[in-house]
């Protein structure tokens, strides 16, 4: 039964479109990445974000030692970054990828938008670790960003607004 229910639930949630990040940490000068697309605005006072990390994963420990995350939301153009940071078991998953540093944190060349939160707090969610993390800067390149929608990469591009829509 439960069984059952897991694979209903992940064929439901295929059908919710999720924004494509890698989030990124630096411990002892070594970065750190990995994809999430449980990402999303939290507060706009202060400006916040949340996103989960899965506690299999080794990106929370690291994390957890620096306390500190940059949120790389890549573009369109980027599936093979989404895809490298995802694949388990890879020595550097920064090899290949053009990267700098920012205010200590890495910062993936390309991305649609970049943010960097000094201040992260962890919540237990289950097989996953919420991070609620308080953003400190942002900046946008103005390019689509990538999405995920029924197990397959996509593009956020201009949508029309409905009336009475917030901006």
């Amino acid at each position: 039964m439960q069984e059952q229910l897991e694979l209903d639930f992940r064929e439901a949630m295929a059908h919710v479109s999720a924004p494509v990040t890698v989030i990124t940490t630096m411990v002892d000068g070594v970065p750190y990445g990995s994809t999430v697309s449980a990402f999303a605005s939290l507060s706009v006072h202060p400006p916040m974000v949340f996103l989960a990390l899965d506690n299999r994963g080794a990106l929370i420990n690291h994390v957890r030692a620096s306390g500190r995350i940059g949120v790389n939301v890549l573009s369109s153009a980027q599936a093979d970054v989404a895809v490298r940071f995802a694949t388990r078991g890879l020595p550097d998953r920064f090899a290949g990828v053009t990267w700098v540093e920012d205010h200590g944190l890495p910062r993936i060349e390309g991305s649609t938008a970049w943010l960097r939160c000094d201040d992260v707090v962890f919540t237990p969610g289950g097989d996953h670790t919420v991070l609620l993390g308080t953003v400190s800067a942002a900046e946008t390149a103005g390019t689509d960003g990538l999405t995920y929608y029924q197990r397959r990469f996509g593009s956020a591009s201009a949508a029309t607004s409905a009336p009475g829509m917030l901006s």
